[in-house]
């Protein structure tokens, strides 16, 4: 238990923070399976449009601290692949 005023106001600080990290670490999942769900069904418009959601969300949570920069990167680049060859896929049909 905190005794002193900042002590806290640390505590109350890190519960306000880890709720905010634990709502972007939710978004980013819920986009992630979204684009997922997207090259799965083939459909390389709507992939496009929810990596581009995506993206931007993992770069404002490795900016914001939730999410390691190397980590957003990291699968930044393992979901431009996917589109990639799914873009490659349905320009051949």
């Amino acid at each position: 238990m905190p005794h002193s005023i900042s002590a806290r106001k640390r505590v109350r600080q890190n519960e306000q923070r880890h709720e905010h990290n634990r709502m972007l670490k939710s978004r980013l999942r819920t986009a992630r399976r979204a684009f997922a769900k997207a090259v799965e069904t083939g459909d390389a418009a709507a992939a496009r449009e929810r990596f581009r959601v995506c993206e931007r969300l993992m770069h404002r949570a490795a900016a914001n601290g939730p999410v390691h920069r190397n980590t957003a990167a990291r699968l930044i680049g393992r979901m431009q692949v996917r589109l990639a060859a799914l873009e490659k896929a349905s320009a051949t049909k």
